[in-house]
Protein backbone atom coordinates (compact mmCIF):
# COMPACT_ATOMS: atom_id res chain seq x y z
CA UNK A 1 0.00 0.00 0.00
CA UNK A 2 1.48 3.83 -0.71
CA UNK A 3 -0.33 7.25 0.22
CA UNK A 4 -1.02 9.41 -3.15
CA UNK A 5 0.49 12.93 -2.27
CA UNK A 6 -2.59 14.41 -4.02
CA UNK A 7 -5.55 12.88 -2.56
CA UNK A 8 -3.85 11.59 0.52
CA UNK A 9 -5.73 8.24 -0.07
CA UNK A 10 -3.81 4.96 0.67
CA UNK A 11 -3.94 2.70 -2.13
CA UNK A 12 -2.37 -0.57 -3.54
CA UNK A 13 0.64 -0.52 -5.81
CA UNK A 14 -1.57 -1.11 -8.64
CA UNK A 15 -3.02 2.07 -8.51
CA UNK A 16 0.13 3.33 -9.10
CA UNK A 17 2.58 4.19 -12.31
CA UNK A 18 6.21 2.92 -12.63
CA UNK A 19 8.78 5.20 -12.35
CA UNK A 20 12.60 4.05 -11.70
CA UNK A 21 13.76 7.22 -9.80
CA UNK A 22 11.71 6.69 -6.92
CA UNK A 23 12.62 4.80 -4.12
CA UNK A 24 9.88 2.16 -4.41
CA UNK A 25 10.01 2.37 -7.59
CA UNK A 26 6.29 4.02 -8.18
CA UNK A 27 5.40 7.61 -8.90
CA UNK A 28 3.91 9.36 -5.81
CA UNK A 29 0.75 10.48 -7.45
CA UNK A 30 -1.85 7.70 -7.83
CA UNK A 31 -3.20 7.07 -11.62
CA UNK A 32 -6.19 9.40 -10.93
CA UNK A 33 -4.59 11.87 -9.77
CA UNK A 34 -1.64 11.68 -12.25
CA UNK A 35 -4.22 11.60 -15.41
CA UNK A 36 -6.25 14.62 -13.91
CA UNK A 37 -2.93 16.71 -13.34
CA UNK A 38 -2.16 15.54 -16.88
CA UNK A 39 -5.39 16.68 -18.54
CA UNK A 40 -5.30 20.20 -16.45
CA UNK A 41 -1.99 20.38 -17.82
CA UNK A 42 -3.00 20.21 -21.68
CA UNK A 43 -5.77 22.73 -21.12
CA UNK A 44 -3.01 25.20 -19.55
CA UNK A 45 -0.76 24.71 -22.33
CA UNK A 46 -2.78 23.69 -25.23
CA UNK A 47 -1.96 26.46 -27.69
CA UNK A 48 1.95 25.71 -27.50
CA UNK A 49 1.51 22.14 -27.46
CA UNK A 50 -0.17 22.19 -31.07
CA UNK A 51 1.96 24.78 -31.75
CA UNK A 52 4.88 22.56 -30.71
CA UNK A 53 3.40 19.14 -32.94
CA UNK A 54 2.44 21.18 -36.08
CA UNK A 55 6.11 22.69 -36.10
CA UNK A 56 7.66 19.07 -35.62
CA UNK A 57 5.17 18.15 -38.24
CA UNK A 58 6.10 20.67 -40.93
CA UNK A 59 9.92 20.05 -39.97
CA UNK A 60 9.52 16.29 -40.00
CA UNK A 61 7.38 15.27 -43.16
CA UNK A 62 9.04 11.90 -44.13
CA UNK A 63 8.24 10.66 -40.26
CA UNK A 64 4.75 11.77 -40.57
CA UNK A 65 4.41 10.39 -43.82
CA UNK A 66 5.82 7.01 -43.06
CA UNK A 67 3.59 7.17 -39.74
CA UNK A 68 0.62 7.87 -41.75
CA UNK A 69 1.61 5.22 -43.78
CA UNK A 70 1.89 2.51 -40.99
CA UNK A 71 -1.48 4.08 -39.27
CA UNK A 72 -3.90 3.78 -42.19
CA UNK A 73 -2.07 0.64 -43.60
CA UNK A 74 -2.34 -1.62 -40.67
CA UNK A 75 -4.91 -3.93 -41.74
CA UNK A 76 -2.91 -4.96 -44.53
Amino acid sequence: MKTCTNCKLEKPFDDFRRQSKTKDGYKYRCKECDNLAAREYYQRKKKKIIKNALEWQKNNPDKVKEYKKRYYNKDN
